[in-house]
């Protein structure tokens, strides 16, 4: 469930609670008195920055948040004594939250609402110290505010128009270049990880509607009515996204690789999905999908069928695995 907070709008507690879940009495007590409160799926985050609470006189704590608007990065602590193998930290980590961050930097302000957050990175053991001198420790988390792909969520999976371009990727030349070392992950990077995903399972989405409106126009209602959208109800990791038919009704294992960008944009793959291609090569089918569109919807697409390494793609290793 989305939200009607408008970025750098202020809000009161009572404000932001009534939002959440249309009701006007006070807030729980974890929205209305602490750092952050959970309803259902979602977290709301009420971040002090450059004060301290009051809720303990005499043992208010800085937790050293830090907001970036140029980038829209956040440093955030959690609670003292909080760690990542605790149960809620995880959802937070996993994703499973919808984070809804807020921020103020004067005791008796509202809260700024800084936009729905995405977790970055994370680290435990972070020291805190209260206005007593007393030491303790809690999560901290690099947290970004940018949109993801908000126009991704836009789309009508059901209506949008995939094309068969009819045509292929250019090869490449594999010529060797020296790489330069930049020892540090950019933030944009993982966030980049963050809007690969969104827009990864919009093609998904489209290909799995495609699929089944593929199978009722051939007259195979049963068939549709069978498509499984496999990485939604079964998880990662099987090597294939969606479970379809052929005429016949014997099943076709597809990928769905996705970009907005044009058809020569490289795509990634995992070593199990390859393998996986090759395995399953006489019903194996790579959906391409490129120049996804909002206005209209839309994107374009070709196929692979097969070992995908067979006469035409190469892999290319980008990061390894080390053990002992």
């Amino acid at each position: 469930m989305k939200f009607n907070f408008k970025k750098k709008s202020k809000y009161s507690r009572q404000e932001v609670w009534k939002e959440a879940t249309g009701r006007d009495e006070k807030p729980d007590f974890s929205i209305d008195r602490t750092g952050y409160g959970r309803i259902d799926n979602n977290l709301f985050i009420f971040m002090n920055i450059d004060i301290t609470g009051n809720f303990f006189p005499g043992k208010n704590t800085n937790y050293e948040n830090h907001y970036d608007e140029k980038t829209q990065s956040v440093k955030w602590c959690a609670k003292r004594d909080t760690h990542s193998k605790q149960p809620l930290m995880q959802k937070i980590i996993n994703g499973e939250l919808d984070l809804y961050l807020f921020a103020r930097w004067k005791e008796k302000d509202k809260y700024q609402f800084l936009g729905e957050a995405y977790v970055v990175d994370y680290k435990d053991n972070f020291q805190i110290i209260n206005h007593a001198n007393e030491k303790s420790i809690c999560m901290q988390y690099d947290l970004i505010c940018k949109e993801i792909e908000e126009d991704i969520n836009q789309i009508d999976f059901k209506s949008s128009n995939l094309i068969h371009s009819g045509e292929m990727p250019r090869k490449k030349s594999r010529r060797k270049s020296k790489k330069s070392f930049n020892p540090r992950k950019p933030t944009d990077y993982l966030f980049k990880a963050q809007s690969d995903k969104k827009i990864g399972e919009a093609g998904e989405a489209i290909v799995f509607n495609f699929e089944k409106k593929r199978l009722l126009k051939e007259g195979f209602r049963e068939l549709s009515e069978k498509v499984e959208h496999v990485s939604v109800t079964q998880g990662d990791g099987l090597g294939y996204d969606i479970l379809s038919y052929d005429s016949s009704g014997e099943k076709i294992y597809i990928e769905v690789k996705t970009t907005k960008l044009n058809i020569d944009t490289d795509f990634y793959m995992t070593p199990n999905e390859i393998e996986f291609s090759k395995q399953k090569s006489s019903n194996y089918i790579l959906y391409r999908l490129y120049d996804l569109k909002t206005n209209p919807n839309q994107a374009f697409y070709y196929t692979v069928k097969g070992n995908i390494l067979h006469d035409y793609f190469q892999a290319t290793p980008t990061e390894f695995r080390m053990s002992r």
